[in-house]
Order: C-alpha cells, then sequence, then structure tokens
C-alpha cells in the first residue's frame, strides 16, 4: 500500500463507494418521502370523506326530524278546531323544543365528528413530516459515514506513501557497490 498508484486508487475506489451511497441514501430517502405523502393524501382522502359522510347523515337525521315535526304539526291543525287555544300554543310549544333540540343534538354530533376527522386529517400531515425529517436524517448519517470513510482511506494511504521506504536507484547501477 506504500506506493502512490496503489494509494491512489484506494482513495478512488473509496470516492465512488462514498458516491455511490450518497445517490443510494438520497434514492432511498426520496422513496420514503414519495410513500409518506402517498398514504397522507390517502389518509386525508379518507377524513375528507368521512367529513363528507357525517355531515351528509346530519342532513339526513335533520331532514328526517323536520318531516316528523311537519307531520305532527299538520295533524295539530287539523285538530285544531277541537283544542282549546292555551292546550294548542301548549302543544305547538313543546313540539318546537323538541324539534329544536334534536337538531342541536344533531348539529352537535356532526361537529364532534367533523372535528375528530380533522384532527385525523392533521395527524396524518404530521406523521409525513416525521418521516420525511426521519428520512432526510437518516440519507445525511449514511453519507457522513461514507464520507468519514473515504476520510480516513485517503489519510491512511496518505501516510502509507509517506512512511514508505523509498529504495533510490532501482536498476540502474548508479550508486550500488557493483557499478563503480
Amino acid at each position: 500500500m506504500g506506493d502512490p498508484v496503489t494509494a491512489g486508487l484506494m482513495i478512488a475506489g473509496s470516492i465512488a463507494s462514498t458516491v455511490m451511497t450518497t445517490v443510494s441514501a438520497n434514492a432511498q430517502a426520496k422513496a420514503e418521502f414519495e410513500a409518506a405523502e402517498a398514504q397522507r393524501k390517502a389518509e386525508e382522502q379518507e377524513a375528507l370523506r368521512g367529513i363528507a359522510q357525517e355531515q351528509q347523515e346530519g342532513l339526513e337525521q335533520q331532514s328526517d326530524i323536520m318531516r316528523s315535526a311537519q307531520k305532527e304539526l299538520g295533524a295539530v291543525q287539523a285538530s285544531e278546531n277541537s283544542l282549546a287555544q292555551s292546550s294548542l300554543g301548549t302543544f305547538l310549544l313543546s313540539g318546537a323544543y323538541d324539534l329544536y333540540q334534536g337538531l342541536g343534538r344533531i348539529d352537535e354530533q356532526t361537529a364532534r365528528d367533523v372535528s375528530f376527522k380533522e384532527s385525523q386529517q392533521a395527524d396524518a400531515i404530521s406523521r409525513q413530516r416525521t418521516r420525511g425529517v426521519q428520512a432526510a436524517g437518516k440519507a445525511r448519517q449514511q453519507i457522513s459515514k461514507a464520507v468519514g470513510s473515504t476520510l480516513k482511506t485517503t489519510v491512511s494511504s496518505g501516510m502509507s506513501v509517506y512512511n514508505a521506504p523509498s529504495i533510490p536507484d532501482r536498476g540502474t547501477g548508479v550508486g550500488s557497490a557493483g557499478g563503480q
């Protein structure tokens, strides 16, 4: 390893290895980020679908309550002649109270469900960000390790060449005992 050509080849090989590691680490980080993004988009779409479904179910429940209230109002109006003024007012007030209480409960439940779905959506975004940061950190770690290895090989090769014994006048005969 003491000769400069061998040292140069070792350094070149180490640099090539570092370049390959860098390319590979970057590709892995990109693939992880893309997978995280795809998962986030799928989870986000599911959350949006869930929100739409919750809102649709809430509207259907409100519609059912309104139809029921209209039927009751129709029945009251049909029998209005036989009811006293005060009992008609009490009946209508009670029906309106029940109607608005039912509609309020549906609105509250829908709001809770939508809030939960939005929370799931935010969580999916947060998980994607975390996966991206982790992938980038892992890539940096792999690249740093490869660069460190290349530097170590370079220093080791340089020291090896520097400390190699020199053999003067190899094969020329000048300065040797037999050539004078």
